[in-house]
């Protein structure tokens, strides 16, 4: 993986990398050279919990969870890593076939102050090395490679008072991904979401067209954009 990120292109890393920076990153984050879990959208259910890689001690294998409206996942799973909390959740569909998996990354410091807090980590294309590696971490190096080369069709920020929501909407070739962002004024990076989603062009639109729509400050408060 140290080879991976220091092979990335200029444009996908905030300096110059160095393979000593990044293996203090590996041993000081708890992120090592692993296989990665292989649980991606297409598989089954069991596929996803027979593959995930139960030697990882970031995230444990996934538990189904109790879906109380269809904005829950079905299966999670939480650990830790880069000095935060760190979620995965998997939706299926009616064939308990993944649709779409996130990563959540939240510094620990939002545990204690969800509004006045930082993070090391976020998820997008020019993004730092802390949140390629957990990306290639959980899904593996193609999928890394993937995000990176993908198009991003869309951006949009959403309402939030001061505080800043942003939504990014990425056309690979491989997957389709989402990126989401929320700080607040003086703070940087303060909980990220990472999201894989088939590669289903139609879909990726309809979230889109999803979000456009919730970005009205008028909407914030109806159902359709008050999902978990």
């Amino acid at each position: 993986m140290t080879a991976l990120l220091c092979k990335m292109p200029v444009a996908t890393r905030r300096k110059p990398c160095s393979a000593l920076v990044v293996a203090a990153a590996v041993l000081t984050f708890g992120l090592v050279d692993r296989q990665p879990v292989q649980a991606l959208p297409g598989e089954s259910s069991s596929e996803l919990l027979r593959n995930w890689r139960a030697a990882t001690h970031i995230l444990p294998r996934p538990k189904a969870e109790r879906k109380y409206t269809d904005g829950y996942p079905d299966l999670s799973s939480q650990g830790s890593a880069a000095g935060g909390s760190l979620a995965f959740s998997a939706f299926l569909n009616s064939d308990r076939i993944s649709e779409s998996e996130t990563i959540d990354y939240r510094p620990e410091a939002c545990e204690r102050d969800p509004y006045r807090c930082s993070g090391q980590v976020i998820f997008q294309k020019s993004g730092n090395d802390l949140g390629h590696l957990l990306i290639a971490e959980v899904f593996g190096v193609e999928v890394l490679e993937d995000f990176i080369r993908s198009d991003a069709l869309k951006t949009i920020h959403e309402p939030g008072g001061g505080s800043s929501q942003v939504s990014v909407f990425y056309a690979g070739n491989r997957f389709n991904y989402t990126t989401w962002v929320h700080s607040e004024p003086g703070r940087t990076r303060a909980i990220s979401h990472f999201t894989v989603l088939g590669k289903n062009d139609a879909e990726l639109r309809r979230r889109i067209r999803l979000a456009e729509t919730c970005s009205n400050p008028a909407m914030r408060s109806d159902p359709l954009c008050s999902a978990p």
